[in-house]
């Protein structure tokens, strides 16, 4: 007798996917929930990084804290974008861009596409740049200017280089930086927690709160360039937000146990990804355990990525509210250090260790996932689309993990030298990445929702109301993405 022929379906305009058996979700007890979340953790310690440590308080501090109603608004409606968006993987097993591929026209339009934003918005080595300043702030006892820019080149290739390490020792990838950002979150937290109660009056804190909430306010002449970053980098943002699927498939979440993950250069064992997903089969068994992954999802992105985003937001804001005077541009080579001149005279050289050290520890986290987010993005993107690429590397994914970080790296070490001829400040460039973020959350957000609404089961596609959600999502970031470009190149303000 034959083999059993093996189920298959199309989604959109890529190959057939087969069908299987969704893998049973851990015991809803809290040890295994601890062991299987941990995505979001990895997101969020990207994301405490730029907007939560540098956008939020510069735009709190220049324009009143009643300014953060637009990080409310980001954090919520990212909040959804990453529900629906490992919708898709876990029940496909295919990060949300690899399904954006079977879009109409197809992988020829797509890919490129989302190669070039994903490069635009994360391969500028910014948040090691922001982090070298620290570096070189604490080694000169003072913060860098334009007359220090070499060393800080310097000193930002060597995080950059430390970075690749720390992705290369863990057995797989996502878990290695799962660990890191556990432990830099903690410590994150933790150290700003502290510093809060010490130096934030009760007022401050109070009234800090109340602008999360004080929707619609908007200073007449305010940057919108600077809007547009707390908009796009708040919570999350951009790639930081759809690589929550990518994690969710190396997790093993879902449908993503039976496609396989990145493994690291030194301990990884060769496990074979398959180039596309699977998806599985409607019955009464599956759907329970679906609504089970479900719940574990839910607790992962509201549980570890919103709080945390809310809390992340909250604490380096407060402080800087409570400390720089209202109505202080933060200085642009300053930018990991500017918490530490206001310590200093509290408390001495003291404070200002201290501060440092939180602005580099924050800045080094978000680098170190943003690295790995830009090459598995890519990764990712080639693996699917290119059969002579699958080849060359004889199914180890591997290999062209690496291969991709290797060319990062040196982009990395180029985007330096530029900044160096042409003196770019550390600031600025993070405010034109934020902004992009805006084009590629609006751009997925649609794309969820198309994706979700026809392509999955209707017992398990993307609800109307998240459908609704998600298009107030399109329209907001769209806004800021058109009135930044505005600004940028016709001067326009409001």
């Amino acid at each position: 007798m034959g083999e059993k022929p093996i189920d298959k379906i199309r989604l959109g305009h890529g190959p057939e996917v087969e069908v299987d058996e969704l893998p049973p979700p851990p015991p809803m007890k809290f040890s295994s929930i601890m062991r299987i979340i941990g995505p979001s953790a990895i997101v969020l310690g990207v994301a405490i990084g730029s907007g939560e440590w540098l956008i939020g308080p510069s735009n709190a501090v220049l324009y009143g804290p009643y300014i953060l109603w637009i990080a409310t608004v980001s954090i919520l409606l990212q909040t959804i974008l990453n529900l629906e968006m490992v919708r898709y993987t876990m029940y496909a097993g295919e990060p949300i861009f690899n399904g954006m591929l079977r879009l109409w026209p197809g992988p020829r339009f797509w890919g490129p596409l989302l190669v070039v934003l994903s490069v635009l918005e994360r391969a500028w080595p910014a948040w090691a740049f922001a982090c070298a300043t620290g570096v070189v702030a604490a080694i000169l006892g003072r913060i860098p200017g334009a007359a220090e820019s070499l060393y800080v080149m310097i000193a930002g290739v060597v995080i950059a280089l430390i970075i690749v390490a720390l992705v290369s020792i863990g057995g797989i990838v996502e878990r290695a930086l799962e660990v890191v950002q556990w432990v830099m979150i903690f410590l994150i937290i933790i150290t700003l927690a502290v510093l809060c109660v010490i130096a934030v009056p009760a007022s401050v804190a109070a009234e800090t709160f109340k602008g999360f909430f004080t929707f619609g306010y908007l200073p007449k002449g305010a940057t919108i360039v600077l809007l547009g970053a707390l908009a796009g980098y708040a919570g999350a943002g951009g790639l930081n937000n759809t690589t929550v699927s990518n994690y969710y498939r190396d997790k093993g979440i879902g449908m993503g146990a039976k496609v396989g993950a990145i493994p690291s250069l030194i301990k990884g064992k060769k496990i074979t990804v398959s180039p596309v997903g699977k998806v599985f089969k409607v019955d009464s068994e599956n759907l329970k355990r679906w609504r089970t992954w479900r719940t574990i999802a839910w607790i992962d992105v509201v549980g570890v990525f919103t709080l945390g985003a809310f809390i992340g937001m909250y604490l380096p804001t407060s402080l800087a509210v409570a400390l720089i005077p209202l109505g202080t541009k933060l200085p642009t080579w300053g930018i990991a250090a500017y918490q530490g001149e206001y310590f200093s005279k509290l408390w001495g050289p003291i404070g200002w260790g201290i501060a440092l050290l939180a602005g580099i520890w924050v800045l080094f986290s978000t680098q170190l996932g943003s690295t790995d987010m830009i090459t598995r993005t890519l990764v990712d993107l080639i693996w699917q689309a290119s059969e002579r690429v699958r080849k060359w590397c004889r199914g180890e994914i591997k290999k062209l993990y690496y291969t991709v970080l290797t060319f990062i790296i040196i982009w990395i070490i180029f985007a330096f030298a530029l900044n160096y001829i042409f003196g770019i400040v550390p600031f600025a460039w993070i405010l034109m990445v934020a902004n992009i973020s805006n084009i590629v959350l609006a751009l997925t957000a649609a794309a969820t929702i198309y994706i979700g609404r026809k392509w999955l089961p209707k017992e398990v596609r993307t609800p109307i109301w998240s459908s609704i959600i998600l298009a107030i999502g399109v329209v907001f970031w769209a806004t800021f993405a058109i009135l930044a470009t505005l600004a940028t190149f016709f001067g326009f303000t409001i």
